[in-house]
């Protein structure tokens, strides 16, 4: 293994997993904001910072690559493993941020939120017209239960649930990472070499 595609790896996947992080807090605020305050430019703003989360590892993929030495062959392995803690150091940060939030600015505001949307009279006159009043219940009782875990709970429950989703996710972003080494530089590699 190249000891300097290693760490130049891992330095890469420490600053793009920061910056990744910063946006799914950024998408995660505006989101509780939006829905929470009813406020319609939040929301369109959490629909915005959705379809960049959705986008940004694979341009952050494709920019690891860039910087990379002209010669250097990036396995899959490698790709994988910078996909891979990109993500995690993605989820850790987010993960605190969220912690954050539910400890010292939701006061269950959210959790209260959605509780009410889900008591509603047109709430319920809705899935009881689709004939899924059982799942409404189901759903209520889902959202008693989260609400009453602590910060720290939530928080480590959804940086789990970002672990898992970004296990799946690394996986077509490590193909985006991913780099043969091009014949042309191994042949110039290999005559510079020979004429030395």
């Amino acid at each position: 293994m190249d000891l300097e595609l290693f760490k130049t790896t891992r330095d890469f996947a420490i600053e793009y997993g920061t910056a990744l992080g910063v946006i799914w807090i950024a998408t995660f605020l505006t989101f509780i904001g939006g829905f929470t305050g009813g406020n319609f430019l939040m929301m369109m703003f959490s629909m915005g910072f959705m379809g960049v989360t959705a986008l940004l590892p694979f341009y952050l993929a494709w920019r690891y690559k860039q910087h990379l030495r002209p010669g250097d062959r990036v396995s899959f392995g490698m790709a994988w493993l910078f996909a891979i803690l990109m993500f995690f150091y993605a989820s850790v940060l987010a993960g605190v941020g969220e912690f954050i939030y539910f400890q010292y600015m939701d006061q269950g505001k959210a959790f209260d939120f959605f509780m009410r949307v889900l008591s509603s009279p047109e709430t319920e006159a809705q899935y009881k017209t689709i004939g899924a009043s059982d799942f409404l219940a189901q759903s209520r009782l889902e959202l008693q239960q989260l609400a009453s875990l602590t910060p720290l709970d939530i928080a480590l429950n959804m940086f789990a649930n970002n672990i898992f989703f970004s296990l799946l996710y690394s996986l077509p972003v490590a193909a985006v990472a991913h780099r043969k080494c091009h014949l042309l530089t191994l042949g110039k590699a290999y005559k510079t070499q020979k004429d030395q």
